[in-house]
C-alpha cells in the first residue's frame, strides 16, 4: 500500500504505537515517545482506518488495525522526514534493515515486535501463571466471572503493558475467556481503565473453566 503523507508527529506516534505492540494508552505513548495521539493527529489516523481509539476514563487507548500494521510495514521502506537531519536518515536506514530481515525470515512485523518484546522484565510464562493464580484467589468456582479491576490489583509487580500482553496470550487458550461487561452502566471508571483491548473490543471480565 502507498502510505498517506503524514507529518513527522503522526509518523512518530504510529511507529511508537507499533513498537509498543500495537496497543497503548496516551500516558504510555507519552512516556515512550514523548507525545500523545490526540487532537487532529488522532482524528486523521482514525479517519484513515489505521488506528481505533477508545476513551477509557480520562485517556484514550489506541490499537493499530490491520491497515495500521500495513502502514508501518510500508514505512519501514519510507523516506526520512525532510527536517529529520542525520539522525532521522540513520533511523530510517535502520528501519530498512529491519524490513530486509523480515523479508529474509518470512516474519511479519507484528510477530517480530512481539518476539522482540518477550525479553521484558517479567517473563510472559511467569506472568500468565501469576494471572491464573490471581484468578483462582478471586473466583469461588470455575467459570466465575472476575473483573479485571480486581485481577490487576493482585499483579502490582507487573506493568500495565506486560499484563495486557499476557491477557491477550491467555485469551487465545480454549479454557480462558475474556468478555466485555454486558451492562456497561454497571462499570466504574476504574473498571473501564482496567479493561484490556483485544481486536478493538474492551474486555472487562475473565473466566477460566478449570484449574
Amino acid at each position: 500500500m502507498e502510505n498517506t503523507a503524514f507529518g513527522t508527529r503522526e509518523r512518530a506516534l504510529l511507529l511508537g504505537l507499533m513498537t509498543l505492540g500495537g496497543t497503548a494508552s496516551n500516558p504510555e505513548l507519552r512516556a515512550h515517545v514523548g507525545d500523545a495521539l490526540d487532537g487532529e493527529p488522532r482524528r486523521r489516523v482514525n479517519k484513515y482506518g489505521l488506528v481505533t481509539s477508545e476513551k477509557l476514563g480520562r485517556s484514550y487507548h489506541h490499537t493499530l488495525t490491520d491497515d495500521g500494521w500495513a502502514w508501518c510495514v510500508t514505512e519501514l521502506e519510507g523516506s526520512a522526514p525532510e527536517r529529520g537531519g542525520a539522525l532521522g536518515r540513520t533511523l530510517y536506514e535502520v528501519l530498512r534493515v529491519i524490513k530486509g530481515y523480515l523479508d529474509a525470515t518470512d516474519l511479519s512485523l507484528a510477530e517480530f515486535v512481539v518476539k522482540a518484546r518477550e525479553g521484558g522484565a517479567v517473563a510472559t510464562g511467569d506472568l500468565t501463571k501469576a494471572i491464573r493464580d490471581a484468578y483462582w484467589h478471586l473466583a469461588r468456582e470455575p467459570q466465575d466471572w472476575v473483573l479485571l479491576t480486581h485481577l490487576r490489583a493482585q499483579l502490582e509487580d507487573a506493568s500495565r503493558e506486560e499484563v495486557d500482553e499476557a491477557l491477550r496470550q491467555l485469551e487465545q487458550l480454549p479454557d480462558v475467556h475474556l468478555v466485555p461487561e454486558a451492562d456497561q452502566k454497571m462499570l466504574t471508571d476504574e473498571d473501564r481503565k482496567a479493561a484490556v483491548l483485544i481486536g478493538g473490543v474492551s474486555k472487562h471480565l475473565m473466566a477460566i473453566e478449570a484449574r
